[in-house]
């Protein structure tokens, strides 16, 4: 039935070389299907528990003259902090622990801050479950400063940027950055295009690396 498609091919010999190069083909496009199938799957499953760190603050209004900064983890996997850094116009505020928030906090309302009642930070190895969120500051200002209105007191925290970075499940490391209330969540690896994007938008906040627990003194 098919002696006219063989004799076509140039005889039986060229059929039967061209029939097993077909094979080849085909079974090399399958194992490429399948490899492709097993990428997107291994993609989608570390989507899936991907961390997605947020900050979000309550400001003074009316009689009520307490700010509350709280940081929460909205993705569905764990974070597991590596380091939690803090800025004041692009410098590094220093402190062991907690102090670095306090000490924040000093130099960015100094004339309007009536007490700091709380402060915390993200140690090193901290796992930040799914649905955790953490007061990081709590603190009360002059009613001077509430009169003012978010605008005026945004203006105060327009300067302060914030810096964590950490891995998911999977070891991947990733950044968060608040800077000029804007939040932005990159790859922390050279390779990465989203790293090299955030380096040009935020420069030294990015680039200059935390200090060890040693070495991060109390900022005079």
């Amino acid at each position: 039935m098919f002696d006219w498609l063989i004799e076509w091919m140039g005889g039986p010999a060229t059929a039967q070389a061209l029939s097993g190069v077909l094979g080849v083909f085909t079974a090399s496009m399958a194992v490429v299907i399948a490899l492709w199938n097993g990428i997107i799957t291994r993609k989608n499953a570390r989507l899936s528990v991907a961390p997605a760190l947020a900050l979000w603050a309550n400001y003074p209004g009316g009689e009520n003259n307490t700010c509350v900064v709280r940081v929460g983890n909205k993705g569905f996997g764990p974070a597991v902090v590596e380091s939690f850094v803090v800025f004041n116009n692009g410098n590094m505020v220093g402190g062991t622990f907690f102090d670095k928030m306090r000490n924040l906090i000093d130099e960015a309302f100094e004339g309007y801050l009536v007490s700091t009642d709380y402060v915390s930070t993200l140690i090193k190895g901290h796992a930040f479950g799914s649905g955790d969120e953490v007061v990081i500051a709590r603190f009360e200002v002059s009613p001077g400063l509430t009169r003012m209105g978010t605008d005026g007191f945004a203006q105060l925290m327009l300067p302060l940027s914030l810096v964590i970075r950490y891995r998911d499940i999977y070891r991947r490391k990733w950044a968060f950055v608040v800077h000029e209330f804007d939040g932005y969540t990159f790859r922390d690896a050279w390779w990465s295009p989203s790293y090299h994007k955030a380096r040009c938008r935020f420069g030294s906040i990015i680039t200059t690396k935390p200090p060890s627990p040693l070495n991060d003194r109390k900022a005079r």
